[in-house]
């Protein structure tokens, strides 16, 4: 008998589909309604499913509820009311992909496909696609390797998406660092952002839900695997860093535990920040990458040899790649499944597809999603 487990990471799942942390646009990720000091103020136009399209001289935008402006447009020749209906349809396609609304009715596969040609970098519609294909593909676990929120919002599509894994307690995941770290101050608007305690509490109950601990490390039993779940949201003093470390207490207590493990079975890790780079050279510890790495990479490194994990697998860096050192299990960085792989290679986000039969793995292949 084998058994398969696919390997996915960064779902990136939000309220309404937005990355708040890539930049890109502010119609995408808001910024908060103001008060004008100097001129004139906003004048409420009209209400639209308890957002506000408002105007002031020959500007309008587009606010909701909980005063994040979704967009600002200028009067132009085409007149006041034709940009109005176009803010109007704005709400409609925002709602329509709030991840309470997506959970409480999942789009079918076509729904979807439909869904995303007209807002084709919607992280929440790309998480239903890559959720839909997971459940076609039938592998016998999932396992998410991190970012499974972009800020700790819409944990509640992922159990809705994979309800069938979930209720079978066959769902394991640990946090990352969109899931746990404080709310970036920059490009997430003061009324919106979230603090470590209130994301921690967040995960736990989402931790809960799958019949895990909410912190630290944990050992789980697979028919022929042992697969470790190592929580590395330890945040750097560092400002802005996303960075991680594994405790010692959390290394510590698997090391106990791990001596008293049945011998035989298929070790596992999981964690979010990467133990080794993307291998252009020799092993290429994650302490090159400021910002980004596992702090203490050389001592988990050598954890996972002396207790001879077979595969270690990650998140974080948006990267698939596959690297074995001699004498060393197989590191395995999977890409984000809705963001993609920035490495350019895959043409769509892909999944790991882990197959070990005989307490080893027998292969490593990409799933497209």
């Amino acid at each position: 008998m084998s058994l398969v487990l696919a390997h996915i990471s960064d779902l990136h799942v939000s309220r309404f589909g937005e990355h708040v942390s890539s930049l890109r646009s502010r119609r995408l990720h808001g910024q908060a309604a103001k008060p004008i000091k100097n001129g004139a103020p906003w004048e409420p136009l009209e209400n639209v499913d308890g957002w506000r399209i408002e105007r002031r001289a020959r500007e309008l935008r587009l606010v909701d509820e909980l005063g994040t402006v979704h967009q600002r447009r200028k009067l132009d020749s085409s007149g006041e009311d034709k940009l109005r209906r176009e803010l109007a349809a704005l709400v409609r396609e925002r709602l329509r992909t709030e991840h309470g609304r997506l959970a409480a009715q999942l789009p079918s596969p076509a729904d979807v496909e439909r869904l995303l040609d007209g807002d084709p970098g919607n992280t929440n519609l790309l998480f239903c696609r890559a959720a839909h294909q997971l459940l076609e593909d039938r592998p016998d676990w999932i396992l998410i390797t991190g970012d499974v929120t972009d800020d700790g919002v819409g944990y509640d599509l992922v159990l809705a998406a994979l309800a069938p894994y979930v209720e079978r307690g066959r769902v394991l995941a640990i946090p990352g660092n969109h899931d746990i770290y404080d709310s970036p101050p920059i490009v997430v608007p003061a009324h919106a952002r979230k603090g470590r305690r209130e994301k921690r509490e967040l995960w736990a109950a989402f931790a809960r839900a799958l019949e895990l601990p909410g912190e630290g490390a944990w050992l789980r039993e697979l028919d022929g695997a042992l697969v470790c779940g190592f929580d590395t949201c330890v945040p750097a003093r560092t400002p802005f860093s996303a960075s991680g470390a594994i405790a010692d207490e959390s290394l510590d207590a698997l090391e106990t535990a791990l001596e008293s493990a049945a011998p035989g079975a298929c070790r596992v890790a999981m964690l979010h920040h990467h133990v080794v780079n993307l291998p252009f050279r020799a092993v290429g510890l994650a302490p090159w990458q400021l910002g980004m790495r596992l702090r203490n990479a050389r001592a988990v490194y050598d954890f996972f040899q002396r207790h001879e994990f077979r595969a270690v697998l990650n998140g974080h860096r948006h990267v698939g790649y596959r690297y074995h050192p001699n004498h060393a299990p197989m590191f395995v960085s999977a890409p984000s499944a809705t963001l993609g792989c920035r490495s350019g290679s895959a043409p769509r986000p892909f999944y790991w597809r882990i197959e070990i039969a005989d307490r080893e793995i027998a292969s490593v292949r990409e799933r497209l999603l």
